[in-house]
């Protein structure tokens, strides 16, 4: 059941969210910013709230035109591989669940594990699905754009996540 108390949480949180994509940082700064968002949506509220703020952040960012050219067509991927991210770091952050998660090992591996299963469909969509659908050689840049890097901020965002989360927890009482 839903409380009310959830319930303004994940406005506020989606609030907080479409601001750091209204900023128009650059990606170094906004995609660990966006991760972080969806890891800290899912441990504050539920994992299906993290799951629906990946879906919405790529919609606005192309209705806000950060997704240009081939991008536009990365969104529906980009959605897929935001709710695996989260999906696979709650199912396994239920496996062992601590107290504090900056000291929970299956928070930890569902972050690694999560980042790698984002990457990996980011990637694959890039290399396989997105010349199948434009019926086009995709950018090296774009390539280069949807890989590692994607990893990486995916990881630093979680870890962000779980800082802000332990102080949030700790000074609201969070479950």
């Amino acid at each position: 059941m839903t409380s009310n108390k959830e319930i303004s949480r994940l406005i506020f949180l989606i609030a907080l969210t479409l601001m750091i994509e209204a900023l128009g940082l650059p990606q170094l700064f906004t995609g660990p910013l966006v991760n972080m968002m969806l890891i800290l949506t899912s441990l504050t509220v539920a994992p299906v709230a993290g799951i629906a703020l990946g879906v919405i952040t790529p919609m606005v960012a192309a209705l806000r035109g950060q997704l240009p050219g081939f991008l536009l067509f990365m969104m529906p991927f980009i959605i897929l591989a935001n709710a695996a991210f989260v999906f696979v770091f709650s199912l396994l952050r239920r496996w062992r669940r601590a107290a504090n998660v900056l000291l929970s090992f299956s928070a930890w591996l569902g972050l690694l594990c999560g980042a790698l299963v984002k990457f990996l469909v980011l990637y694959y969509a890039t290399r396989l699905a997105l010349p199948l659908l434009v019926g086009a050689n995709v950018p090296e840049k774009l390539i280069a754009m949807m890989s590692l890097p994607q990893f990486f901020t995916a990881l630093a965002g979680g870890a962000f996540a779980f800082l802000i989360y332990n102080m949030l927890r700790t000074r609201f009482h969070f479950k």
